[in-house]
């Protein structure tokens, strides 16, 4: 067994379906010229879009951004954000020129682990979990509408049941389909990896299995080769026979005995937060500008002496704002949260591209399978 095989181990299996939708990808520090220092990129992509539109948009996903990855610079969350461009824009133009794949999308899951600890980001619904000493902790954020829908729960607006059985549960919130995206979540800051850690990505058919089914296969298996892990999971998923069971997709990582990994505890960082990052126009820059001015003109026109002027200060709004945007997103307890406006039926899952409405009173409709199978 080399090197390579302690370190990573990938399993996939179709599931109840008929093709394989899901892509991965990664990249050993040896890869990008660096010696020593530990420095891996890992990336899970679940595509949608039909037979040839999910694989499509996964595999140019995946592809575009371990490429990009050697070619950008900068500090690792900026270099992520500029990988997922890359493969944003590359989905846009391969819709240009083949507009039958229109309606594909995927989502996206990237991990980097270097010297300064681990950094990601994530569109869609893909989990990334860190699984240490016995216990497992998801990282990234949720785009799906399942949190939204706990939200309604612990807010009173819904039953546990009625949310378990709301067809909108599997529905995205954001996915990579080469427009605007509508959801990034970016680490805010490193999190320690040390040694005995391990690292999981997925794509969503894994979560037919729960958190703690998952961690109790990563601790018995933890002395084991990676590759030993990943099979069981795999085998664990198959064994559930979920009538309608997705593809599925792991990828694990483990540190190398050598590395020289980040010292800082994983508990001091902040929560994790949907962050959109959506372009502003130049020009619209410019017209801010202007407007700056004027107001300021105006202000010290009517304060200039002789006059007492009284300037009322806006009510604070009940909104998050993007940061570097000029677009108000709606936070997961406002009364109002946003719902796919179309969807697109895969399997027993609801792939949507994202629009806004007011979420309806919960619908009876009854939903087969456990979270994660679509």
């Amino acid at each position: 067994m080399n090197a390579f095989d302690r370190r990573f181990a990938a399993r996939q299996i179709p599931g109840k379906r008929e093709y394989q939708e899901d892509d991965y990808g990664l990249l050993d520090g040896r890869d990008l010229g660096l010696d020593g220092s530990e420095h891996t990129m890992l990336l899970v992509a679940d595509g949608m879009g039909g037979h040839v539109g999910g694989a499509t948009a996964s595999g140019l996903l995946s592809k575009t951004f371990v490429e990009a990855y050697p070619q950008v610079s900068g500090p690792i969350v900026d270099r992520l954000r500029d990988c997922l461009e890359a493969a944003n824009k590359a989905m846009a133009d391969a819709i240009v020129e083949n507009p039958e794949l229109d309606s594909m999308g995927s989502t996206l899951v990237a991990a980097v682990v270097a010297s300064e600890g681990l950094n990601w980001i994530s569109v869609g619904d893909s989990p990334l979990w860190l699984f240490r000493e016995g216990a497992l902790e998801r990282l990234n954020a949720d785009h799906s509408m399942a949190p939204v829908l706990a939200d309604l729960v612990a807010t009173g607006r819904m039953t546990a049941e009625e949310a378990a059985r709301d067809s909108r549960r599997y529905s995205l919130r954001s996915a990579v389909m080469g427009d605007d995206i509508h959801l990034i979540d970016v680490s805010s800051q490193p999190v320690a990896v040390q040694q005995g850690d391990r690292l999981l990505l997925a794509s969503d058919g894994l979560m037919t299995l729960s958190d703690q089914e998952i961690a109790a296969i990563l601790k018995k298996t933890q002395d084991a080769p990676l590759a030993d892990s990943a099979e069981a999971l795999i085998q664990a998923v198959e064994n559930a026979e979920s009538p309608h069971q997705d593809n599925a997709t792991v990828l694990l990582y483990a540190p190398a005995e050598d590395a020289e990994l980040a010292a800082a505890d994983v508990g001091e960082r902040e929560p994790v937060q949907d962050k959109p990052r959506l372009k502003r126009k130049p020009w619209g820059r410019l017209l801010g500008m202007l407007l700056c001015v004027a107001v300021l003109w105006g202000v010290l026109y009517w304060l200039r002496p002789g006059e007492n002027v009284a300037i009322e200060t806006p009510a604070a709004t009940d909104v998050e704002f993007a940061e570097g945007s000029d677009v108000q997103v709606p936070t997961a307890s406002d009364a109002e949260e946003s719902v796919p406006a179309s969807q697109e039926e895969t399997g027993d899952s609801t792939r949507a591209g994202v629009g806004e409405a007011e979420l309806d009173e919960p619908q009876e409709e009854s939903v087969g399978g456990e979270a994660g199978e679509g």
